[in-house]
């Protein structure tokens, strides 16, 4: 059930974004103004450009691959720190209101 949820908000996210993106279309031709997609995704010759609400910003494969290996590792580490301060609040609550 969660992954149905979840592809559904997602359909609905991305549907919401192409609406904007061909309103916006819509609104350069009637001006004749360039403006910037919404939200748009390319690739070419191996770097990947995002253009999100009116900015570009380029990364490079091998950078995104090793961004993404960093922030696994981090997002480990923040949950094994955060399971060791509930371990020591769930020591600190034994001691002073559960000892008999």
């Amino acid at each position: 059930m969660k992954l149905r949820q979840l592809l559904i908000i997602t359909g609905l996210i991305c549907l919401v974004i192409m609406g904007l993106n061909i309103s916006n279309q819509g609104i350069n031709s009637l001006t004749r103004e360039e403006r910037q997609a919404v939200l748009n995704l390319n690739y070419q010759q191996g770097n990947i450009r995002i253009d999100a609400l009116g900015s570009s910003y380029k990364y490079s494969l091998d950078r995104l691959g090793t961004d993404i290996y960093r922030i696994g590792k981090k997002a480990r580490e923040l949950s094994n720190d955060i399971t060791d301060y509930l371990k020591r609040i769930w020591i600190i609550f034994d001691a002073v209101f559960l000892y008999e």
